[in-house]
C-alpha cells in the first residue's frame, strides 16, 4: 500500500541486509515478495475502508499459499485493519506499529511526537500502544494533520520536495516546544521527505519494520545457511 513506500521498504531491506547482516552474494539476501495492492486509500476518511479491507483479506489469503514465513504491510494507516487481517492469514503478520513502539520503549523515552495521517491519529494506533508503557504521545494540531495529509498525497503523486520537508519541520518544532523527546515518523511516505539529520531521536517506521523483518528472516535461516 503506497507504491513509493513499498519500494522504499524493499530498498531499505536490501541495503540493511548488506550493512547489518553482511549479505554480499545473491543467495545471502532474503527472499522478498513485494505485492503492491491498489486499494482505495482511507488516510483521512473511512469511506473506502470496507472496500480496502475486502481487497486486503483476499490478498492475505493468496499470500498464505506462497510458502512465506511472515507478512507485513508498508502502511501505518492500514494497521487499523490488522486484527481483521490476522484472522485471514495463515502466517504471522509483523506489526510495524508494535516494532516502533518496542524501539521507543527500549530507548527509555516517556514523551514522543507523532507525525501520521489523520486516520492513524484518529484511531489512536500509536497512542494506545505507547500508553501501555506509560509513554505520552503528542500529535499535531488539526490544521497540521491536514498539511501532513497533503504531503503524503504529494508523495503518492511522485512529488517529493524540499518544501514539504520544511513543512514537516514546522510541525516537528511545534511538537518540540511541548517537550517531546523524539519523533515518530508514523507514515511510510514521510521518511521520503523528512530531513536525514535531526538532533532528536527520529523513529523511521520503515527502517524499524525492515530491521524486524530481517531479524526474523535471518534467525529462521541460520540453521539452513552460513553467511561468510
Amino acid at each position: 500500500m503506497g507504491p513509493q513506500a513499498g519500494g522504499y521498504l524493499y530498498n531499505t531491506l536490501m541495503n540493511m541486509a548488506v550493512r547489518e547482516y553482511g549479505a554480499k552474494s545473491n543467495d545471502s539476501f532474503p527472499e522478498v515478495i513485494l505485492h503492491s495492492i491498489p486499494v482505495p486509500d482511507f488516510i483521512s476518511s473511512d469511506k473506502h475502508k470496507g472496500r480496502a479491507l475486502t481487497m486486503l483479506k483476499i490478498r492475505v489469503k493468496e499470500m498464505g499459499n506462497l510458502n512465506i514465513s511472515c507478512l507485513s504491510i508498508a502502511c501505518n494507516t492500514a494497521h487499523i485493519l490488522m486484527n481483521e487481517l490476522k484472522k485471514e492469514s495463515a502466517v504471522p503478520l509483523v506489526s510495524m506499529i508494535e516494532a516502533v513502539v518496542e524501539q521507543v520503549k527500549e530507548d527509555g523515552l516517556n514523551k514522543v511526537g507523532l507525525l501520521a495521517t489523520p486516520s492513524t491519529v484518529k484511531y489512536g494506533l500509536y497512542q494506545s500502544a505507547l500508553r501501555k508503557y506509560g509513554i505520552t504521545t503528542l500529535v499535531p494540531a488539526r490544521a497540521q494533520l491536514r498539511m501532513i495529509e497533503n504531503i503524503v498525497r504529494n508523495i503518492l503523486k511522485g512529488k517529493v520536495s524540499l518544501v514539504d520537508g520544511k513543512k514537516l519541520m514546522v510541525i516537528v518544532n511545534f511538537l518540540r516546544q511541548k517537550g517531546v523527546q523524539g519523533i515518530i515518523l508514523g507514515c511510510t511516505e514521510l521518511p521520503l521527505v523528512f530531513p536525514s539529520k535531526y538532533d532528536l531521536p527520529v523513529y523511521n517506521c520503515v527502517e524499524i519494520l525492515a530491521r524486524a523483518l530481517l531479524h526474523k528472516y535471518y534467525r529462521q535461516n541460520t540453521i539452513k545457511k552460513t553467511y561468510e
